[in-house]
């Protein structure tokens, strides 16, 4: 179940209008609920292990947004939702099949098997989506801040 800043950054809702208006996407309306679910949790999983700039807006929340990005609050992004959007599509489509991460990809319980030592990277588009909110060198806002685990 898709829990918001708990465990995805898009609701079905949201991910059934981005894929409406996406051009050869008509197969995410064939998925059913659990598929979408797991699709967009695991997307979104992805999504946030990139080291976005600022810092958590609570050290104790699960996901890295919201975040504090230059002193000021910033709730889910839609280029974030659409970043999670773009990496469920290269999971469920051939493409992403075709990356050597990948040893089997399978619509009927979207699942997704991949190879021993694999390189978890994100799909070109949601790389696209999420320039210039990523960290790039160092990054003086955070160096005080300690996050908890």
């Amino acid at each position: 179940m898709i829990e918001i800043y708990k465990n995805s950054y898009v609701t079905i809702d949201e991910a059934d209008k981005y894929f409406s208006e996406k051009l050869n996407a008509d197969f995410w309306a064939e998925l059913d609920q659990t598929q979408k679910e797991k699709s967009l949790v695991t997307s979104s999983k992805q999504i946030d292990l990139q080291p976005f700039l600022g810092r958590k807006a609570d050290p104790e929340q699960q996901m890295s947004f919201p975040r504090i990005i230059r002193g000021k609050k910033y709730d889910v992004l839609y280029r974030i939702k659409a970043a999670v959007c773009e990496q469920a599509y290269s999971y469920l489509t051939d493409d992403f099949e075709k990356s050597s991460n990948v040893k089997s990809v399978s619509l009927g319980s979207a699942s997704i098997t991949f190879s021993d030592n694999a390189d978890f990277r994100i799909c070109t588009d949601a790389k696209q989506l999420l320039s210039g909110l990523l960290k790039t060198g160092f990054d003086i806002e955070n160096t005080y801040y300690e996050e908890k685990y």
